[in-house]
């Protein structure tokens, strides 16, 4: 019990005692018990706020794993899920994927959280994790109307020197193509992101959510003008052909 419950509790038994209540005393008694629950839900509800955002960001680093991992034993990334369905089956093996955006397949990949009807892992307010690929098909290479990086084969029948991804990450809202003063970089291969705890889709948030190629990525804002709470992951062309070099899928 606090220092400044004790001095209440003892005022009120005095009170008690000596009188009985007043109209009055109960009133300020219940606006200083207020003031004490008040400060004391506060600091719980940045608790639980601060928790969440940990959470999240243990996940994904725990989906790029994930994903690194089903690129080395696949030779290919794993589909989408298609939120606007309730089938949960993911191509197979040897089939192709064409959507370049979904939510993360949390049984393909071996994740362990909430999931959505249609297995879309979620994040630690309940809404699916967005994941969106390059859906890169080379016009020579490989087979035609096949996605690069979604179809097994097709990496390395293209290979190394001719790989590429059009995903890009930018400082600000743009069109499906970042300019270049506002390029943080380009080639990038796969992008995850939370929408956070606000989940309006305003300001620089809203072009995470668009389904174009490009993404933005900034600083925690709680500026009700320019919010911007996501949380991002992504993987660069760069970095996914080191793996693929180390698995040996590329010649």
């Amino acid at each position: 019990m606090s220092a400044a419950w004790k001095s209440v509790h003892h005022r009120l038994h005095l009170l008690g005692v000596q009188r009985g209540f007043s109209l009055v005393e109960l009133s300020i008694v219940l606006v200083i018990v207020g003031i004490m629950v008040g400060g004391a839900i506060a600091p719980l509800g940045q608790t639980i706020k601060h928790a969440r955002y940990k959470q999240t960001d243990k996940q994904l680093n725990q989906i790029r794993e994930a994903i690194i991992g089903h690129l080395i034993s696949t030779s290919r990334l794993p589909c989408p899920v298609n939120l606007l369905s309730q089938n949960t089956i993911s191509p197979g093996q040897n089939e192709s994927c064409q959507r370049q955006s979904g939510g993360v397949p949390a049984m393909q990949l071996g994740l362990i959280g909430e999931q959505s009807i249609n297995g879309s892992l979620l994040d630690a307010w309940g809404r699916p994790y967005h994941y969106s690929v390059s859906v890169n098909d080379h016009a020579q290479l490989g087979q035609s109307g096949l996605a690069d990086w979604l179809t097994v084969g097709e990496l390395s029948a293209v290979g190394l020197a001719n790989l590429s991804a059009q995903l890009q990450l930018c400082r600000a809202v743009s069109t499906n193509d970042c300019a270049k003063k506002d390029l943080v970089a380009n080639q990038i291969v796969w992008v995850v992101h939370s929408m956070g705890e606000n989940m309006d889709g305003t300001g620089l948030q809203s072009e995470n959510t668009d389904r174009d190629n490009v993404f933005v990525v900034s600083a925690y804002s709680s500026n009700p003008q320019q919010p911007f709470d996501d949380r991002l992951i992504w993987g660069s062309r760069s970095e996914m052909v080191y793996w693929l070099l180390k698995a040996n899928w590329l010649p």
